[in-house]
């Protein structure tokens, strides 16, 4: 088928490596030009039940006018999938000061409200807000290498467990993040389930020096509980949104050859579509992780002959959102 689409460093806000994990879905996507939004639909589910957090602007502020085509099985994924709940544990007073203990900070707790707690002294110091917490080293940084990026996970999980903030479900852990100049390594934690995750949270992210020496964390995590099974809108569905410019696109372009913010024309080939997981509702509301269609493939800029990876999100609830069991 084939359709016209278009280094002492201070608390929060954290140092540059860490500005990159933002909140919300880790890939930057755009949706193509052309038709808006469809209105929502009401029932009782959509409504307690948010959308799926999907960006609206790339990261290189591009448009897209693109052909669009899919050579690809449809059949490969389930009907329904889970949706699961996300709880972050309140944190008081006493839960603050036994966290810095952890960490070597040995100053007094400053309650600021609301959930909110600073503790500075001794090894470094220690940020809470509700959702998250941010701890950053006081020690000098020790000169010496980088650790490679295997021995550098193996460093941070076992950084974590040490200060007793290692979760039962976290994953494997990846490099997110390695620069030569300073010398720093960002290893990013995710739960082990769902998987993938589009979105940056829940996670971990530890940032660690030459000598393996750990520099910083940023602790986003959350209880996932698996919820009810929810019909999906089906492949054919989700791709009549893809050929309606409705979908969320995801690439990256040299900024060398493509003006940032320019329209992009060309063709997308499409050749695979897999299920992934996203955040759904915000800070101080209910919080869910909710499945996306993700289809893969490759883009043709016009007058090019390169190919880049490319890839359109699309909801995968369909608008009933009418758990089946």
């Amino acid at each position: 088928m084939s359709i016209r689409s278009r280094l002492k460093r201070s608390p929060l806000p954290a140092l540059a490596l860490s500005a990159m994990l933002a909140f919300g879905v880790s890939s930057p996507v755009l949706a193509q030009d052309g038709d808006s939004t469809p209105p929502e639909t009401a029932s009782e589910t959509a409504a307690q039940l948010p959308p799926a957090n999907l960006p609206t602007m790339n990261k290189q502020g591009f448009s897209f006018d693109l052909e669009s085509t899919y050579d690809g099985a449809f059949s490969a994924l389930p009907d329904e999938a889970p949706v699961y709940a996300m709880s972050f544990p309140a944190i008081d007073e006493d839960r603050a000061k036994s966290i810095a203990e952890s960490l070597g900070i040995d100053g007094d707790v400053d309650n600021r409200g609301e959930g909110t707690f600073s503790v500075d002294g001794g090894d470094g110091s220690l940020f809470i807000t509700p959702g998250m917490m941010q701890f950053i080293s006081s020690k000098d940084v020790p000169e010496g290498d980088l650790p490679g990026n295997d021995e550098a996970v193996a460093f941070a999980r076992e950084w974590l467990r040490q200060v007793k903030l290692l979760p039962s479900n976290v994953g494997d852990g990846v490099i997110q993040t390695r620069i030569e100049n300073p010398p720093r390594i960002i290893v990013n934690f995710q739960p082990v389930k769902p998987a993938p995750l589009l979105s940056v949270s829940p996670n971990i992210t530890v940032t660690l020096g030459p000598n393996g020496s750990i520099l910083e964390s940023t602790y986003q995590w959350a209880e996932i509980s698996q919820g009810d099974m929810f019909q999906l809108r089906g492949t054919d569905s989700a791709w009549s949104e893809v050929q309606g410019r409705l979908a969320y696109i995801e690439t990256e372009l040299p900024t060398g050859t493509f003006e940032p913010g320019s329209t992009i024309a060309g063709k997308a080939e499409y050749t695979s579509v897999t299920l992934a997981y996203t955040t759904s509702g915000g800070a101080g509301g209910k919080q869910y992780l909710q499945p996306v269609y993700v289809f893969h493939g490759t883009l043709t800029p016009e007058g090019s002959d390169e190919g880049y990876p490319v890839q359109s999100y699309v909801p995968a609830l369909i608008n009933s959102q009418q758990p089946v069991g």
